[in-house]
């Protein structure tokens, strides 16, 4: 066991337990939302059906919704049901740990590749501090899960190639398929693998057998899957648009002809993704396996060809990139890698003695600049958090007031840029723990509401902000009855409505509560 890995392990899942019971108010609020309302509805609705995953967004279907395979909320919900409850907190903790194993196994891989036991263990250390792999290692998402099994299936399929055992060979199926079965993009682990298997076994592995059969087993699942998840669509019509069939075009290549495409995704590679060190190191070291790749027996050259796959990944994928941070958490393994090479080699130049003080200092400086643009994520600038925080509580009082079997409608901002058959917002369907619908302000009519409550809705909550600026549409919720989310009284008029929010205090005052049973 090297202790220098365990201690670095040791103090990645310190910073990543950090604030670990620190509701879902954060950066990708709705996201994370989203992922622990399913793992709470299975935990309520049957943790007998793991493949019927169920959103709070259903409106007056069953909730079963089209998404990648739901191991990570299904994980959640059963250590809910072991803690005897929801406790958001275990799904941070469960996150946190599945990061902090992913870089032991990026260790192991980087040691094989290198065969340096120094450029391993900073690479794990890198992995752990650059901010985008901090935060979202302790997001309740399925990233975390997802990079595990990244690296898992490049580093059992490479123990497999050496071993040639069949036992092996099963390890490393299980790897591949899970992890395309959790998040279809990672197909793109496609090209470091086959240039593994290019480097054991040279163009004699296109005519391998085994490696057909690998292919297949490891495709079967997820084209089982994806299959059913398509019909639970046609079932419900609720999708997260795995296929972009429905939901924004994460594919929207116009991107790639504006400068301001490149000019984000760099400044944020080098800001939010790698910072400034890790980013100037990863080229560094990008030259020096470029130059050095003949002189290992090609064990990096699959590094560089995993490195032009993500290239491509970014290029295929440009609106989803540039919306989403956590779509480059996949780039911080092979740039934890290529930086810690770089600066292995010029510590070493260094000497000793200054070389250690280099690397140290160098770890330092990410931890101190990943920790200041971290702060950002744990609490998000124009106004996000605050809304979300003021959402949670007032939630909270409308989940202990409101009939437990009451149908809802939300009113949010759009964070989902128009996608159909899906949320745009479920925050607040969340933190009300209530089933239903959400609506956005463009969507503010009497004829929506009148739909919906043929529908089945029973109330209507948003943010007063939202809704009191449409004058027409406020009168018309205010004749069918306004409250706050405390519902201790009912008004029928604007003076009404202000005289009620004076007397009640704390941000569940400024959210609207609109009964729809009554014109």
């Amino acid at each position: 066991m090297d202790r220098v890995l365990v201690v670095i392990l040791l103090a990645g899942l310190g910073l990543r337990l950090v604030d670990i019971g620190a509701p879902l108010i954060d950066q990708q609020a709705w996201r994370q939302t989203d992922t622990a309302a399913i793992a709470r509805n299975y935990l309520e609705e049957g943790l007998d059906r793991p493949f019927y995953p169920r959103v709070d967004w259903r409106g007056d279907t069953l909730g079963y919704v089209e998404m990648n395979f739901p191991l990570f909320p299904y994980s959640v919900a059963l250590l809910y049901a072991a803690a005897g409850g929801v406790h958001e907190w275990l799904g941070r903790l469960l996150a946190a740990l599945l990061s902090t194993a992913s870089a032991g196994i990026l260790y192991l891989l980087c040691r094989r590749t290198f065969e340096d036991i120094g450029v391993a263990r900073v690479a794990a250390a890198l992995y752990l501090v650059v901010p985008v792999s901090w935060f979202f290692g302790r997001a309740f998402m399925p990233e975390a899960l997802m990079m595990l099994l990244s690296l898992a299936s490049l580093y059992t399929f490479d123990r497999w190639l050496r071993s040639g055992r069949w036992a092996d060979f099963a390890v490393a199926v299980a790897c591949a398929a899970a992890c395309f079965l959790v998040k279809i993009p990672t197909l793109y682990l496609g090209f470091p693998l086959v240039a593994m298997a290019w480097r054991a076994r040279g163009l004699a592995f296109i005519r391998d057998p085994r490696m057909w059969l690998y292919l297949i087993a490891v495709l079967a699942p997820a084209a089982a899957w994806y299959a059913h998840a398509a019909n639970l669509f046609h079932e419900t019509g609720l999708t997260f648009g795995i296929w972009n069939h429905h939901g924004y075009d994460k594919w929207d290549s116009s991107l790639l002809l504006t400068g301001d495409f490149y000019a984000v995704m760099a400044a944020r590679f080098a800001h939010n993704i790698l910072t400034p060190i890790v980013t100037l190191l990863t080229l560094v070291g990008t030259v020096l396996t470029v130059r050095h790749a003949r002189d290992d027996s090609g064990r990096s050259l699959y590094l560089l060809v995993w490195g032009a796959g993500l290239g491509l990944y970014l290029v295929l994928v440009p609106e989803g990139n540039h919306k989403l941070h956590y779509y480059q958490l996949p780039f911080v393994p092979v740039c934890a890698m290529l930086a810690a090479k770089g600066l292995m080699t010029w510590s070493r130049r260094c000497g000793a003695l200054w070389g250690q003080r280099l690397v140290v200092v160098t770890c330092v400086a990410t931890v101190a600049y990943s920790g200041w643009v971290v702060h950002g994520y744990y609490r998000p600038d124009n106004n996000v958090y605050h809304y979300h925080r003021s959402a949670r509580e007032a939630g909270s009082l409308f989940d202990s007031r409101a009939d437990a079997d009451a149908v809802v409608v939300t009113g949010e901002i759009d964070d989902n840029a128009g996608a159909p058959h899906r949320s745009q917002n479920p925050t607040l369907l969340y933190y009300a723990n209530r089933k239903g619908w959400q609506i956005t302000p463009e969507e503010f009519q009497e004829e929506t509401l009148s739909a919906l409550q043929q529908r089945g809705a029973d109330l209507f909550i948003a943010a007063a902000g939202f809704v009191r600026p449409h004058a027409e549409f406020w009168n018309t919720c205010l004749r069918r009855g306004v409250s706050t989310a405390a519902m201790t009284a009912w008004a029928h008029t604007d003076a009404d409505y202000l005289a009620l929010t004076r007397r009640e205090h704390g941000p569940s005052r400024h959210f609207v509560v609109v009964r729809l049973a009554a014109d």
